[in-house]
């Protein structure tokens, strides 16, 4: 379906939109296309993986994997693991607040806060529930959210479930931003809370905003700020700290969340800040009171990754180095890209509705990457988002570019 088939779409009772969207995908299974995909083995640089639909696994390419630094599959943080479940078992046998908390979970928690210049931190199952945590243990239909229009999903729906009045903000136009501030103070009652929350690294283009004059405006007037840093911890900042290392400004937020699933390569996330609003999130926040505590291997394989990243800073120069030289052949090829500091690479096509076809040929040919379609971005803003990973060789990116050159000219997209 086109993006104006899918809006159509949206607007159909229940019954029909579930007919309509099932009709549509067996359509396109027919002709061949690909509805997601399934891996075997350890994530690295090359792996083996399959279409859902297809019996055969392929060694392909991986351009689509969020572990930057190429930790999933380190020695060192496997054999931590092993030591763990040995030691540990497999399981923390209840949530935090009841029975699955422990030494080790402390020691990890107050680590990750460190890396902001933080008090403290709670840890959540992945970065999702991270989200759900802290507008769901912090605010209520009492105070007020302004968040950045790029916010992950988790955010927004967060602000559902728990009825906070809400603005949306451009990141980019952060005067405008100023202005809309004015306004809602001049329209609240006195004592109202309003946080914020904003994208370190950009999820969706690995951009980074201008977040020192984003703290400046929310700090005048009187702002909690959040900051996502999903995509920053271990691919920006001289150690891998993140966003706020990377622009000299640890612990100027009130909130970090951030995820131990991507650079870290294991499982997790967690959210850091000042003792008194991690208190609130100990004792009032549901996504973190009655979920189970992380498994002790998990809290291993996290510690060890953190490891890894302090006595390697070499990961990160790699990584970045990885970039530069993959963004200069893909503009060399004639691509329009955005440069960004991160691990994320998007390529833009004029085309509309091209980048799936082009995913899925992508992957015939042995590259793996992730696309960015309606309704994720506007319809004009689809694009491949293609994430570097410190361990990737010149020769593997070589080949990738070449390959996504290929493909596009074959769709007449380059």
């Amino acid at each position: 379906m086109d993006f104006h088939e899918l809006i159509e779409l949206e607007r159909k009772p229940f019954k029909e939109r579930v007919k309509l969207r099932y009709s549509a995908y067996l359509k396109e299974l027919e002709k061949g296309f690909m509805f997601g995909r399934q891996g075997d083995g350890p994530v690295d640089a090359q792996m083996y993986y399959k279409d859902l639909h297809s019996d055969t696994f392929n060694n392909v390419l991986v351009f689509g994997s969020n572990s930057y630094l190429g930790l999933a599959n380190h020695p060192y943080v496997k054999n931590k693991v092993v030591e763990a479940v040995e030691k540990f078992g497999i399981g923390t046998g209840g949530s935090p607040a009841f029975s699955g908390y422990t030494r080790q979970h402390k020691e990890l928690e107050k680590r990750l806060a460190a890396l902001a210049g933080h008090e403290d931190a709670v840890l959540l199952p992945s970065g999702y529930m991270a989200n759900l945590c802290w507008v769901n243990g912090l605010m209520n239909r009492n105070d007020i959210i302004v968040y950045d229009q790029n916010s992950h999903a988790s955010v927004i729906n967060a602000i559902k479930m728990t009825s906070v009045p809400f603005y949306t903000f451009d990141p980019e136009r952060l005067e405008d931003f100023d202005q809309m501030l004015h306004k809602i103070r001049e329209r609240t009652k006195p004592g109202t809370q309003i946080f914020s929350t904003v994208e370190g690294v950009r999820s969706t283009d690995g951009s980074i905003i201008d977040l020192r004059r984003y703290i400046e405006i929310c700090r005048a007037h009187d702002i909690i700020t959040i900051l996502d840093d999903a995509h920053g911890l271990g691919t920006v900042g001289p150690t891998g700290k993140g966003t706020l290392e990377h622009l000299d400004l640890l612990g100027q937020v009130d909130l970090r969340m951030s995820t131990c699933s991507k650079s870290l390569g294991a499982q997790g996330a967690f959210v850091s800040g000042k003792s008194e609003y991690i208190f609130m999130l100990r004792h009032f926040a549901y996504p973190y009171l009655f979920t189970s505590g992380l498994a002790q291997p998990t809290i291993a394989a996290i510690s060890a990754a953190l490891d890894v990243m302090e006595k390697e800073p070499e990961r990160i120069e790699r990584l970045h180095d990885n970039v530069r030289y993959m963004q200069d052949q893909l503009e060399a090829k004639g691509f329009n890209i955005l440069r960004g500091q991160s691990g994320i690479i998007p390529v833009f096509f004029e085309k509309i509705s091209v980048v799936g076809n082009i995913n899925r040929c992508l992957f015939e040919r042995g590259v793996f990457a992730n696309i960015m379609e309606y309704p994720m971005v506007p319809p004009d803003k689809e694009r491949l988002r293609i994430s570097v990973m410190s361990s990737h060789t010149r020769d593997e990116i070589d080949r990738a570019v070449e390959i996504i050159a290929e493909v596009a000219r074959e769709f007449d997209a380059l």
